[in-house]
């Protein structure tokens, strides 16, 4: 992403992401279509201002077959540039990124999350985990998918 300075953890964007998962807490809402969106939301506003734009539910070929991720990030080139693949709090994270990993699944840039912690891969590798309760890592893993 063009830099536009940090992502920080008072960012009106963050700031949104935790209200929106409020709300459906406090609404017994745990599925993953619904949660799904507050991070979908975070993505594209966090990405807006780098030039990057969120696609949401874009085929991509990957190995011969198609994938559906849940957000594809592109630049203002139509370069693919990140991935994003939500899980809902009732899956095991770690199985669910060993599944997708096993179907191929690019790991230049991609982030995994099911609204309690995101695992971000860069360069084929794992380049950090963090909660998403904590704001601050938050907003670091969110700066450091742009840095791709």
């Amino acid at each position: 992403m063009p830099s536009t300075g940090p992502i920080k953890p008072t960012d009106k964007a963050i700031k949104a992401y935790y209200l929106t998962l409020q709300e459906y807490s406090d609404q017994q809402v745990t599925h993953e279509g619904a949660l799904e969106t507050a991070f979908q939301r975070l993505l594209d506003q966090t990405a807006r201002p780098r030039r990057w734009f969120l696609v949401p539910k874009e085929s991509i070929r990957i190995k011969g077959k198609h994938v559906i991720p849940d957000g594809t990030l592109r630049d203002e080139f139509n370069l693919h540039r990140g991935l994003w693949e939500a899980k809902d709090t009732d899956d095991d994270l770690e199985v669910e990124i060993k599944k997708k990993m096993a179907k191929g699944y690019p790991l230049t840039n991609t982030i995994f999350e099911d609204t309690r912690r995101a695992v971000l891969f860069q360069n084929g590798g794992r380049a950090m985990a963090v909660e998403l309760a904590d704001r601050q890592a938050l907003s670091v893993a969110l700066a450091s998918s742009g840095r791709n």
